[in-house]
């Protein structure tokens, strides 16, 4: 098939190209008003300890501490990975989260093991305000988990959670960049459809 033929192929099936275009136009401008109104929050929770053991034995070193340490930040990913621990942070910081379903209230909190002793912690919020909300609910609830599984222990106290560096930033959208990709996939797309519609039109 020449050049030719394919320029009359699109020529003849324009109006699928533009709508598609259109269509694709509109979803990324929905998306990205939608998206600038909504803020992003990171914060780090520090791994420490309030008591130390005072023994003139070698009992414990600092590699074993590390080590106990990094078990400890994967049980607070893990904690921040359930459903069940995510909805109570959101109830303690009065935020709505009723509607979420199980799968949402799982992801709604990215937490991840940066070092043996500090987990980085990224969520998304409506507000600024509810921002600082749930981080300060964040912390609350992982420190009050860390004094339960401690009373557990011979060692009371032994681990303390702190948060430490909250930034919340609005998210910002490039619309024109954003318009001008989804044009060029609209056009990807609509031409796409327009071979497809002249293939079926030529079986018939």
């Amino acid at each position: 098939m020449e050049l030719k033929e394919y320029y009359q192929i699109i020529k003849k099936n324009i109006s699928v190209v533009i709508y598609t275009t259109l269509i694709a136009v509109v979803v990324v401008y929905a998306w990205s008003v939608k998206k600038s109104e909504t803020y992003s929050a990171s914060l780090l929770l520090n791994i420490s300890r309030t008591e130390t053991q005072s023994t003139a034995d070698y009992r414990y070193d600092q590699f074993y501490r590390l080590q106990a340490d990094e078990k400890f930040a994967e049980t607070i990913v893990e904690w921040l990975k359930s459903p069940g621990v995510a909805k109570d942070i959101f109830e303690k910081a009065g935020v709505e989260s009723d509607k979420k379903s199980m799968r949402q209230l799982g992801k709604s909190l990215q937490a991840e093991k940066l070092s043996s002793e500090i987990v980085g912690v990224k969520f998304s919020t409506q507000t600024e305000d509810e921002a600082r909300k749930i981080a300060g609910a964040l912390a609350s609830v992982a420190s009050e988990k860390t004094k339960g599984l401690n009373s557990e222990t011979r060692d009371p106290n032994w681990f303390a959670v702190n948060m430490t560096n909250l930034v919340i930033l609005k998210n910002t959208q490039d619309l024109r960049i954003n318009l001008g990709i989804a044009a060029l996939i609209g056009i990807f797309i609509g031409m796409l459809l327009a071979f497809g519609k002249h293939y079926i039109s030529e079986d018939k």
